[in-house]
């Protein structure tokens, strides 16, 4: 039952120019991801938003910073302790 629901036309995600994620699990063009939330000194925390970013070549614990993220729609999942998730699907400018 895991799929996408892509939205008529993009919108901005959250109005930012620029956020990054790190990589939580990959699956083939695309990777399930967690944004940067805060940071603590020079280290950056990633316990913010949970998103599926669309792409290539991602890999486990990649950081990935997105230029203009827009939300192309949702995903939807259960997660291994059996609770449905839903979470925006983001496309951008990657770095």
């Amino acid at each position: 039952n895991d799929s996408v629901q892509y939205l008529e036309q993009p919108v901005s995600y959250e109005n930012k120019k620029e956020t990054s994620f790190k990589v939580l699990q990959v699956f083939g063009n695309a990777a399930l991801a967690t944004e940067a939330s805060d940071k603590i000194g020079s280290d950056v925390i990633y316990f913010g938003n949970t998103v599926l970013v669309l792409g290539e070549n991602f890999y486990s614990d990649q950081i990935i910073t997105v230029k203009n993220p827009q939300r192309v729609g949702t995903y939807s999942y259960t997660n291994k302790g059996g609770m449905p998730m839903t979470v925006p699907v983001i496309e951008g400018e990657m770095e």
